[in-house]
């Protein structure tokens, strides 16, 4: 009886560590947002859309990380601290008054690195207060975020064209 007995917690030892080492072998598990993140993100986006504008006090570079990138609809990238300050620089003197980003349609997931998101922009246009409103642009930004000590920043940022210009 005491052999059976301890052939059994040989057995039982063995199962408990099989499952143990497959339970180990599974990928990362995703992380978790908490809705306060979700609500920094979101944030994060309005930042953006404030600091493309014309008459924004600082421009939108401050928003990513600092090995951040962006990449326009055209394939140009703009990478790192400076690269995106000259970049949002000559953005905001090409604008002028009468031009306002909007974003909608937000999507975000978690990652093990930090979150992606989707969002659509549309930009509006009246320079001249006789003309109506005019949709000058429109397309989707694929995000990734990274959480910093800063808070939540744009690690790489794509902007894809939708419509005729986006061929």
């Amino acid at each position: 009886m005491r052999r059976l007995s301890i052939v059994f917690v040989g057995v039982m030892a063995m199962v408990a560590g099989g499952a143990a080492w497959m339970y180990a072998q599974q990928s990362p598990r995703v992380r978790t947002l908490s809705p306060q993140d979700y609500v920094d993100i979101y944030q994060l986006y309005g930042y953006y859309t404030r600091d493309v504008d014309p008459g924004s006090e600082r421009d939108a570079s401050w928003l990513f990380t600092a090995d951040g990138t962006f990449e326009a609809p055209g394939g140009q990238k703009y990478t790192g601290p400076q690269q995106l300050k000259d970049f949002y620089e000559q953005l905001r003197k090409r604008q002028s008054f009468g031009i306002r980003h909007l974003n909608s349609n937000f999507l975000v997931h978690p990652t093990p690195e930090g979150a992606r998101g989707t969002a659509y922009m549309i930009q509006v246009e009246r320079r001249d207060p006789s003309n109506p409103i005019a949709v000058t642009v429109f397309g989707v930004y694929h995000d990734t975020f990274v959480k910093t000590p800063a808070g939540w920043r744009f690690k790489d940022r794509v902007f894809r064209l939708d419509g005729p210009r986006s061929q």
